[in-house]
Formats: C-alpha cells, structure tokens, sequence
C-alpha cells in the first residue's frame, strides 16, 4: 500500500514538473511584453506624471524642473480656452463612432457566418483594411492626391452647401442633403458623420468582426437543432442562443475598440497634447494634459467593461 501511494506522489509530482513546462513557453512568449512594460514603459509613465506636476524646460545641461504643484492642472481646464473645446469634441466623435463600429462589427459577423456563394471572399475583403491601413499602404492613401482633392471638395460642400457653388461636389454632403429632406439637424449630422466617416469605420471594424466569427462558428448547431425541434423562430434563436453566447466576444470587443478609438489621432486630442509639448515647449503642461486624458480613457473603459460584464454569459 505504502508503494502504492509512493507511486501515485511520483505521479502527481511528474504532472507537475509537466505543466511547468507547458506554462514556461507562455512565460517566455510574454517575456519581451514584460521587458519592455518594467523598463520601457513604466520609467516613461513615471517621468511623465512627475512632469505634469512641474514646469519642464530643456537645454543643453539636461531637463529642468520647477514645481508648480497642479498648475498645469487648473490651466488646463480654467485658462486654456482650446482644450476643453477639443477634448469634448473628440470625445463625443470617439464615443459616437465606438458604438458604430460594434453594431457594424456585430450585423456583419451574422452576415458573414450565413451560407452562400462567395461566403471566403467576402470576409477576406471585410479585414482586407486592417491589412491595409497600416505601413506603406497608408502612407500612400495620406498622398494620394485624388483623395485629398476629394477630401477637399467635401469641406468646401460643407462650407457653402449649394448646388451653384460647388455642383457635383456637393452631392457628398451627405448632412446637407438630408436636411433639404426635412429630418431633424441632430438626425442630419449623426447619419451624416456615419456615412462619410464609413472608410474609417471599415478599416476599424475587420478585428472585431473576426472576433464575432470566431464566436458564431464555435456555437454547436445542436443547440439550433434542439432550439427548432422546440419550435424556437428564428428571432427567438438570436435573442435566447446566439446573443447570450456571443456576451464574452462583446465585452472582448468593446475593450478593443475603446482602446483603438481612444488612442485615434484622428479626433485631434493626441495631436493637441502634442503639439502642447513639442511645438510649445510646455512639457510638463503637455503631460498633465496626457494624463488627463489617460484617466478619462481608464473611466470609460472601466465603465463599459463594469456594465457589460455583469452580462456577460458563461458556459460551464
């Protein structure tokens, strides 16, 4: 009996030293991560919460310090007339175009998992931009000039919104036409930033929408099967099997693209905080506006996660 137990100890002791070794290739996979997180990334950090609380200066005999306590703070919300306007409006854009992107994201993931003719192609060209929108290709896109000429005609639409002035032109301005229709301005402007704002959305959907196959296609049709042989419709299908069990993919999803869109220059408060820093020479008022922002991001991500993910169904 006693070699009995001696040999099952051996055993359990032999599983073990085996799943060390299984998680050693996890550890070693993320090891670069955790280099570059402790010696890169929070050195960085540090430095930069320890700026917004001073007054940088640099010269040739290194960077200067002057503490100013949270100066940089109140400026950045009672004198800096530009900033609050700027974040605002990336904020509303920000917000607006994540929730676009995940109910995209999501109708074209229960396109794409139908069965029809061309089903490979259609996905391969769904995430076709995320290839796309990154390197060489989207250097060339910001020089192509045939774009930006389109670009420019659009904002001279906007600007004047008449057929005599611009002519063929102004049949892109999408918000002008809605409204000669009679809809609501605040209708108006909404369709009107989703359908001009589409190329964007495009590029930032292909992600999330593989993220959402992924999850379709590993529901078993057996639960369908059953759900049918119980007279389920369709519609009740959705609502009592396939959303419930897509919850883990969405709360991936909305991480994702709140972290994407949040880290966007697109909407101008990258590029302000920036500019603030590198153009003005206000380095420690350039960190306080970063930091302000990296809170806001943190909030909204932790609220979004903290309502969804109460939610969110599991399977045992």
């Amino acid at each position: 009996m006693a070699k009995g137990q001696k040999i099952k100890g051996a055993d359990k002791k032999k599983g073990m030293l085996l799943s060390e070794k299984k998680n050693m290739a996890g550890y070693v996979f993320i090891l670069p991560v955790v280099l570059g997180m402790v010696f890169i990334f929070l050195p960085a950090l540090v430095n930069s919460l320890i700026y917004a609380f001073h007054n940088v200066t640099i010269d040739f005999g290194g960077v200067k310090m002057e503490p100013v306590g949270i100066q940089n703070f109140k400026d950045a919300f009672f004198t800096d007339a530009n900033f609050i306007p700027v974040f605002l409006s990336g904020i509303r854009g920000m917000f607006f175009d994540s929730v676009v992107i995940i109910l995209f994201s999501f109708f074209m993931s229960n396109v794409l998992n139908q069965k029809f003719k061309g089903r490979g192609i259609c996905r391969v060209i769904f995430f076709l931009p995320v290839v796309l929108s990154v390197g060489i290709v989207a250097e060339m896109e910001n020089a192509n000039e045939m774009f930006n000429a389109m670009n420019g005609s659009l904002e001279e639409a906007s600007a004047t919104g008449t057929f005599d002035q611009i002519g063929l032109s102004t049949l892109f301005n999408v918000a002008g036409l809605l409204q000669l229709m009679g809809l609501p301005p605040s209708m108006t402007n909404m369709i009107g930033s989703v359908l001009t704002n589409m190329y964007g959305i495009l590029n930032a959907s292909g992600v999330q929408i593989l993220i959402f196959l992924s999850a379709l296609q590993s529901i078993s049709p057996s639960v369908f099967e059953a759900a049918k042989m119980e007279g389920a419709t369709k519609w009740e299908e959705f609502w009592k099997i396939t959303f419930p069990m897509l919850t883990p993919s969405l709360l991936v999803c909305v991480v994702y693209t709140v972290i994407s869109t949040f880290t966007n220059p697109v909407y101008g408060i990258m590029d302000y905080i920036e500019a603030q820093g590198f153009s003005g020479s206000k380095y420690g008022y350039a960190s306080a506006l970063a930091w302000i922002y990296f809170v806001v991001v943190i909030v909204v991500l932790g609220l979004a996660t903290g309502i969804i993910s109460k939610r969110v169904t599991y399977l045992d």
